[in-house]
């Protein structure tokens, strides 16, 4: 080997060294300028509300500016996309909902694989699914709707705004024997408005997005999907109550990071969003979102919540692309 060939693989070996040095450390002095928190929906919805929460506390916490950066569109696709293919240094993340799993069935060119391509860090909040109906709506409690649902089939519907209330609808349904028909909405603004008027008869919403409307009475509630009663609504029991132990559609609020990120970012983001789900401030404030802190949690944890629901909302959404299709 001559001399210059012996000088060029020791270059490279020192350059290799280097390089493999780089996110040990990066991960040392974490972080050392601002972060970015892409979020898929516009400012003020429940999952940019929780990502300003989170972009606050980190902030405060590590000592460097964590900055929301609302990418809206396409179901929050976009944010997803851009998140997933950012550079896995620690310094862009994702505030996303249960979209990433639910997008991959719905949508036709989702270019992002949910469990390859994002690193899981850790759910922070996590909203229930309410069954809610029009104040006029023939029943007057759970099993009086259900009994009115089976005795007319088809005769039904339940605004949908989005995949989630429509694979909730279809879940439902599918435990129940049920036929009810879901109605598309572009948000949960304009099927809130037609279920106060009267329009459709129901929705299997999240809970922070009607909590106020069944507040101030304007359509009422009845059941819960959720491990216990909230103390908002003491009154509205929760579906394993009422003989459906298995229904369970949570809306929650996690924060991801690109693939390859280093372990020790993840672990140190996970622990300090540690601190903040046991915050009585933070559960306050949540509680007004409708949403509940999720206190103990963890990447791995949360990497089987993304597993288990990539499952189950697959064989849902064959199941409502079938019914369309008809």
């Amino acid at each position: 080997m001559s001399v210059l060939q012996e000088l060029r693989r020791a270059a490279c070996a020192l350059l290799a060294a280097g390089l493999l040095s780089v996110p040990a450390a990066q991960a040392a002095g974490y972080p050392d300028r601002p972060v970015r928190l892409l979020v898929g929906f516009a400012p003020g919805g429940p999952t940019d509300l929780a990502a300003r929460l989170v972009a606050k506390h980190l902030g405060a916490d590590l000592g460097q500016a964590f900055i929301v950066e609302n990418r809206a569109g396409a179901g929050g696709n976009i944010a997803t996309k851009d998140a997933a293919a950012a550079t896995p240094d620690g310094y862009t993340g994702l505030v996303a909902g249960i979209n990433i799993t639910i997008n991959p069935w719905m949508t036709a060119d989702m270019q992002v694989d949910s469990r390859k391509d994002l690193a899981p860090v850790r759910i922070v909040a996590i909203a229930p699914t309410i069954l809610v109906v029009r104040n006029d709506f023939p029943a007057r409690d759970f099993q009086e709707f259900l009994r009115e649902v089976r005795k007319h089939p088809d005769a039904y519907n339940s605004a949908a705004p989005g995949s989630s209330p429509m694979l909730a609808t279809e879940l439902f349904s599918q435990q129940t024997g049920t036929r009810i028909t879901p109605v598309p909405y572009k948000g949960a603004s304009p099927a809130m408005i037609d279920l106060i008027a009267g329009h459709v008869d129901l929705s299997f919403a999240t809970l922070g997005s009607v909590l106020p409307h069944i507040k101030s009475g304007k359509v009422r509630a009845l059941a819960l999907a959720a491990p216990e009663r909230d103390a908002q609504l003491p009154d509205v029991p929760t579906f394993a109550e009422l003989g459906m132990k298995d229904f369970r559609f949570d809306a929650w609020a996690g924060v991801l990071m690109p693939a390859g990120t280093p372990p020790a970012v993840i672990d140190t983001l996970a622990r300090s969003l540690d601190k903040l789900a046991a915050s009585p401030a933070f559960e306050a404030q949540v509680l007004e979102l409708g949403m509940k802190p999720v206190v103990r949690d963890s990447p791995s944890a949360f990497a089987r919540t993304i597993d288990t629901e990539l499952g189950l909302y697959k064989t849902l959404a064959q199941s409502v692309r079938g019914k369309i299709a008809q």
